[in-house]
C-alpha cells in the first residue's frame, strides 16, 4: 500500500486546520476497522512480523560444525576426480575446461535437468552426498512430536532431540540439523534476514498480559502491493497500516493463552502464508509457504514489540522453492541443491509416507519479531467477517 503525505500549510488560518486534525484523530479512534496496540483491558494488538529467519542457531562454529562447512558444488566436483585428473584440471592453462566441468557437466543430469531445478532427479546420484549435519546440542524450536526421546510415532520418524536456546527441553528442528553447516545457509556468521514475506499477527482479548486463558490470535498475509516503510537503518517503521489479504487461504485464526507472560497458541494443523516473487509475474503472485502442526511461543515486550518462535513441519518441496528455480543457484551461488535435498530427505522427521515409511516433512522453526501496526480488512469485507471462521483452519478461495 503506497502512502503519500501532503504537508499542511498553517500560514493563514491555523485554528480550523488544527480542529480538522483533532476531528481526524477522533474519527480514527472510533473507527471499527482498525486495531491499535494500546495497553488497555480486553484490547486488541496488531503486529507486523517484519523479521523472520530460518531459526538457525549460530553457536561456536567449532562446536556446531567441528568438521567445517559442508562441501560446495565445486568442492564436491574436485573430490570426485582421480588424483591425476585433479592435478591436470587445476593447472592454469586448463581453467576454462575446469570451469565448464563443474559449472555445467557436473551439475547436469542425463535428461538435461540440473541439480537445482530438479533436485529429486539426483536422489540416486552417488556424487550427491548427504551433509554431515550440525553437531550442536542446542537449537531454536519447540517440542513438536510430544515425545521425550524423538522415537518414531504415528506421525513422525525417529530422530535426535535438541535442547532449546532458552532452556526449553526436547526441541525438534531437523532443518537446522540438516543445513546448519551449509555455507549458503550459515554464511560467515549470524545475520537477521526476512525469510518469509512480512505478515500480520492480531491478538484479541488481551485483558491480562501476564496470565490469560482466552486470547484469540489471527495470522494474516498482507494484500498484494502493501509495502512496508523503512527507517534510515533499514528497520520497519511501527504503526503503519496494512490491508489483510483477500484470500482466506492465507488467513488463520486460533485460540491462544498467556502463561507467565508467554503467549502460546493451540496447534494449527495446516497454515499457509503468501509469498511474492514479483519478477515472476502472475505465477509469483500465487506462491505460498505451507506449514503443518504450527505452534507459537511469543512474548509481548514492554516496548510494544512481539518476539518469539513459530515451530512447524515443512514439506520438503516447499522450503527452498525460490532457490530451486534455476541453474545459477548451483553454478553461481555454488550450492548443491541435490545434496541439500538428499540431506533433508534423510533427516526428515514428520509425516511418514504410508507406503515407504519414509518421512516427507521436516521439523523447522522461524524466529520472528514484530512491531506494532494497524490493519484494515480487504475491500468489501469487515473485520468481524475476516475474523470469523473455524479456529485453526483456512478456507481455500482459489
Amino acid at each position: 500500500m503506497m502512502r503519500f503525505f501532503v504537508p499542511l500549510r498553517l500560514a493563514v488560518r491555523p485554528v480550523p486546520v488544527i480542529g480538522l486534525l483533532v476531528a481526524v484523530v477522533l474519527a480514527l479512534s472510533a473507527a471499527g476497522t482498525r486495531s491499535f496496540g494500546a495497553n488497555r483491558e480486553g484490547s486488541t494488538r496488531v503486529f507486523l512480523i517484519a523479521n523472520s529467519d530460518h531459526g538457525f542457531h549460530y553457536g561456536k562454529f567449532e562446536e556446531d560444525c567441528p568438521k567445517g562447512f559442508e562441501a560446495t558444488v565445486e568442492e564436491e566436483f574436485v573430490q570426485s576426480l582421480s588424483p591425476a585428473e585433479r592435478e591436470r584440471l587445476l593447472k592454469p592453462e586448463n581453467a576454462k575446461e575446469y570451469g565448464n566441468a563443474w559449472k555445467n557437466d557436473f551439475i547436469t543430469g542425463p535428461g538435461g535437468e540440473n541439480v537445482c531445478n530438479n533436485p529429486k532427479s539426483f536422489v540416486n546420484d552417488p556424487r550427491r552426498r548427504t551433509y554431515r549435519g550440525v553437531s550442536s546440542k542446542v537449537a531454536y524450536g519447540l517440542n513438536l512430536d510430544g515425545t521425550t526421546d524423538g522415537r518414531a510415532a504415528a506421525k513422525t520418524c525417529a530422530h535426535a532431540k535438541f535442547e532449546g536456546v532458552n532452556g526449553e527441553p526436547l526441541v525438534d528442528n531437523q532443518l537446522y540439523r540438516a543445513l546448519g553447516c551449509s555455507k549458503l545457509s550459515r554464511g560467515t556468521g549470524a545475520s537477521t534476514h526476512q525469510y518469509l514475506d512480512p505478515f500480520l499477527i492480531e491478538l484479541r482479548g488481551l485483558d491480562d498480559l501476564k496470565n490469560n486463558d482466552h486470547v484469540e490470535m489471527s495470522i494474516y498475509s498482507t494484500a498484494d502491493g502493501d509495502l512496508s516503510l523503512k527507517a534510515a537503518d533499514g528497520s520497519d517503521l511501527a504503526y503503519q497500516t496494512f490491508t489483510i489479504t483477500p484470500n482466506p487461504r492465507w488467513r488463520t485464526t486460533v485460540k491462544a493463552r498467556i502463561v507467565d507472560g508467554v503467549l502460546m497458541a493451540d496447534p494449527i494443523p495446516m497454515m499457509h502464508l503468501h509469498w511474492v516473487m514479483s519478477t515472476w509475474g502472475t505465477f509469483g503472485q500465487v506462491s505460498e509457504h505451507e506449514f503443518r502442526d504450527v505452534r507459537f511461543r511469543l512474548t509481548l515486550g514492554p516496548d510494544g514489540t512481539l518476539t518469539g518462535v513459530m515451530a512447524n513441519y515443512r514439506p520438503l518441496d516447499n522450503i527452498y522453492t525460490v532457490g530451486y528455480c534455476c541453474k545459477g543457484t548451483a553454478s553461481t551461488a555454488n550450492n548443491d541443491c541435490a545434496s541439500e535435498y538428499n540431506t533433508m530427505l534423510a533427516m526428515a522427521d514428520g509425516y511418514p509416507d504410508p507406503v515407504t515409511g519414509k518421512c516427507t516433512m521436516i521439523s523447522a522453526a522461524q524466529v520472528i519479531a514484530g512491531v506494532p501496526a494497524f490493519l484494515v480488512p480487504p475491500q468489501g469485507e469487515t473485520l468481524s467477517a475476516v475474523r470469523t471462521g473455524r479456529p485453526g483452519s483456512t478456507t481455500a478461495s482459489r
